[in-house]
């Protein structure tokens, strides 16, 4: 199953994002999907920084988990080989923190990461692809 950071699901749940059709394209369009698991820790940091604003905390991840449920969204699990991964992918490709550690998920998992952000087309070892180009089924 693919693997879905944060810039994807920040776009899926901003309907002003300017990548929200194709988040939600690429939703609609494959069976089944998993969400890195520290795309829901970055997502909360964004929003107690005050980058991403939402009327009611609460409310909102619940509606979250809701439409991810709703559309067969798993999460993956944290695992300690994560951390040691995406360590070797920011010294090598100068990834962030967040982008580091979601590309250890996908290419641990062994599975394609989607997201809207370029610097993953540097990581060899990663298969990746922007929600705007997706047009498969898994």
């Amino acid at each position: 199953m693919p693997v879905i950071e944060t810039d994807t699901l920040v776009a899926l749940i901003n309907k002003y994002d300017p990548n929200h059709e194709a988040a939600l394209r690429c939703l609609e369009r494959a069976y089944r999907l998993k969400l890195s698991p520290y795309a829901l820790l970055e997502l909360d940091l964004l929003i107690r920084s005050g980058r991403l604003q939402v009327a009611d905390y609460a409310k909102f991840y619940e509606y979250l988990g809701e439409a991810l449920a709703f559309h067969n969204v798993a999460s993956t699990t944290v695992r300690p080989a994560h951390f040691s991964k995406a360590r070797y992918l920011r010294k090598k490709y100068r990834l962030t923190y967040f982008d580091s550690l979601h590309a250890s998920v996908a290419i641990l998992e062994d599975e394609l990461l989607v997201s809207i952000d370029k610097t993953y087309t540097a990581v060899k070892e990663l298969k990746h692809i922007d929600p705007r180009e997706a047009s498969w089924k898994t």
